[in-house]
């Protein structure tokens, strides 16, 4: 007899619930990178234009193409991260069987910090080169590090699926914190400079 999988409010038979299991996989792996580099190829002349290059800028401000080759890496740890730690298998009785139904996917409380953290993330681009951007970017990336840290947390003291999940966690998050922290100077180096 053939279980059913479930994503959500919507079961499947158990070899297609696969499927479809992991084509959400690699859409999570692959969305923060996609959606950060949008953003970056969007908003990528705007750090050409006088307006940024006449900023004072930190000693410690590194070349432009180090974010270019940090950011993509960060991304696809994330995401990595993120398909592993919000991943759930549990087994629901129906009348017919002990495991009638398999749902995939942890519910929807556990994505909230994990997503608040991503979004604070892509919207400090468009905030940076917005109005007051330098103050207003200050601010979204402090919560970017905050939500990223709590992310962490979570990751760590949530019940997780796979047993090395914390570890992972650790691995992948710890980069994009230390990262974020320098990012979060800069951002302050950068404001504070600028509005002497």
């Amino acid at each position: 007899m053939a279980t059913k999988g479930c994503i959500g409010d919507v079961c499947f038979e158990t070899y297609t619930a696969d499927i479809i299991v992991q084509i959400i996989r690699f859409i999570i792996i692959l969305s923060p990178l996609v959606i950060g580099l949008s953003i970056g190829a969007i908003y990528g002349k705007k750090w050409g234009e006088d307006k940024y290059k006449n900023l004072k800028k930190s000693e410690y401000n590194p070349p432009s193409y180090v974010f270019g080759i940090v950011w993509p890496i960060l991304y696809l740890l994330i995401g990595f991260i993120y398909s592993y730690a919000l991943y759930d298998s549990k087994c629901i009785p129906d009348s017919i069987s002990n495991c009638g139904t398999n749902v995939h996917y942890k519910e929807l409380k556990y994505w909230i910090i994990p997503l608040l953290a991503l979004i604070f993330n892509f919207m400090y681009i468009p905030i940076f080169f917005g109005e007051n951007g330098l103050f207003n970017g200050l601010i979204i990336i402090i919560l970017s590090l905050v939500f990223a840290i709590l992310t962490l947390i979570q990751f760590c003291l949530q019940s997780n699926y796979y047993n090395y999940t914390i570890i992972i966690a650790i691995l992948a998050l710890l980069p994009y914190i230390i990262w974020l922290s320098f990012a979060t100077y800069l951002s302050y180096d950068l404001y504070i400079l600028n509005t002497k």
